[in-house]
């Protein structure tokens, strides 16, 4: 499996204080260059105490493990926090790559100051865990994200580097599921203990290989064996336990679904901070092989819109497509490629409740991942060697010439289908094979 070496650098590791009033101080990666990311007090303790243990619980989770995969389990990256515009996010990814969380504390959430605008990644570790478990309404909350002095030289201070092997896979769901994201639609609302009502009466041996649908009837919101219209698709509905201690505090819960039933996304809303956690659809793929950016990453090549919409990012809690593509005097579908784009980068992630991206990058050298999207690479070679041949441009189609093998493109219904394996395998459920997009660019 393809990995990527990683070090993560802490000044110290995250703790709660037990003198006077708690404190919960989060150890950041890359202390000295962002000594004090976030200091303010939480006012709900407990609520926060739950969100960051769901993301925890997510982080450190894995729903399926290869085979190939039983002796060596990679280490897991540690949750990643972004501060700007006022919202504190901490999101995480499992580690088979088949969930994904996201837990935002909006500004009435705590009443402080946010120090920096920026990402990067917190030491989140198992005594901090069973501290916040701990932790009343009553007994108040501060929180600081780094600290106000580090000093990694000096003798008083020591510094704990983790150093881990990131697969490739991780790297790639944690950019593809932000595509997902803006793909869905809302399918369910309900409240939250109608949420928990739910999520208690889920079967407790459900298994990934086995696919629920969630319905709507009289009794309220069901799960049934039978595939759906207007359902959503759900395979190991253990993924959905985590959600059962937040679902009694939520003022609402949002069920979203493309309309692939690839994935689907929930979002509880507790009025100052919410929490999203989506799921792909089915554990043993997760989010990291899908490619629903590589269109919008082939279209932006060389685009100056791309590099137009890039600079207008400013770390915003939510980024506007229209007005950008008002400001830029641009096409609104350039914008939303760039923004699609900008997702598959690491550079924006998605708000499904809002509708809209946020700015924020991921604090990881991204510039070391060449393989992160191989079929992109594959098209652009085609492309170089002028192996696409148009035979029709209505209905299209089209021969490519690959590996010693002619691959037929035709056009059936408003789709490119292809005679390669890849798609003969996943019938374009996992994104566009490579003759398909190197097809789609000569048209």
């Amino acid at each position: 499996m393809p990995t990527l070496a990683h070090a993560y650098q802490y000044a110290f590791p995250s703790a709660i204080s037990d003198t006077g009033r708690p404190h919960l101080t989060l150890a950041t990666s890359n202390a000295a260059e962002r000594p004090h990311f976030f200091e303010g007090r939480l006012l709900q303790p407990r609520l926060c105490a739950d969100l960051l243990t769901a993301v925890h619980l997510i982080v450190g989770s894995r729903f399926f493990l290869p085979a190939n995969s039983l002796a060596k389990v990679l280490a897991l990256a540690d949750p990643v926090v972004t501060s700007g515009g006022g919202i504190l996010r901490f999101e995480g990814f499992s580690g088979c790559c088949s969930t994904y969380i996201r837990a935002d504390m909006l500004p009435a959430a705590y009443d402080g100051e946010t120090i920096g605008q920026g990402t990067t990644n917190v030491d989140f570790n198992a005594p901090m865990r069973a501290a916040l478990a701990r932790l009343r309404d009553a007994d108040g909350l501060d929180l600081s994200v780094g600290a106000q002095e580090v000093t990694l030289r000096s003798g008083g201070h020591s510094v704990t580097e983790k150093k881990v092997e990131l697969p490739l896979r991780w790297l790639r769901g944690m950019l593809e599921v932000q595509s997902y994201l803006a793909g869905m639609r809302v399918r369910h609302t309900m409240s939250g203990m109608e949420a928990l009502r739910f999520l208690r009466a889920l079967p407790r041996n459900a298994n990934g290989r086995t696919p629920l649908w969630m319905v709507a009837g009289p009794g309220g919101l069901r799960m049934t064996a039978a595939a759906a219209p207007n359902g959503v698709r759900i395979s190991d509905t253990s993924r959905l336990r985590v959600l059962e201690q937040m679902a009694p505090k939520a003022k609402s819960v949002a069920v979203y679904a493309d309309d692939a039933q690839q994935s689907c996304a929930w979002v509880l809303d507790f009025g100052t901070a919410r929490l999203t956690l989506a799921l792909s659809a089915e554990t043993w793929r997760g989010f990291s092989g899908e490619g629903q950016a590589l269109r919008a990453l082939l279209r932006a090549s060389g685009s100056n819109s791309l590099v137009n919409v890039r600079a207008q990012l400013a770390w915003q809690p939510v980024l506007d497509a229209d007005a950008i593509a008002g400001k830029l005097a641009l096409p609104a579908a350039d914008v939303d490629d760039a923004l699609r784009v900008l997702g598959a980068s690491g550079l924006v992630g998605f708000d499904v409740l809002e509708g809209r991206y946020f700015h924020r990058v991921l604090p990881f050298d991204l510039t070391l991942v060449e393989d992160l999207n191989p079929r992109l690479a594959g098209a652009r070679e085609l492309l170089e060697q002028d192996a696409v041949r148009i035979v029709r441009e209505r209905p299209f189609e089209a021969i490519v010439a690959s590996g010693g093998t002619e691959h037929r493109v035709r056009e059936v219904g408003e789709e490119l289908h292809c005679t390669c394996p890849w798609f003969a395998k996943y019938q374009g459920a996992r994104g566009p094979c490579k003759h398909v997009l190197a097809s789609e660019a000569m048209r």
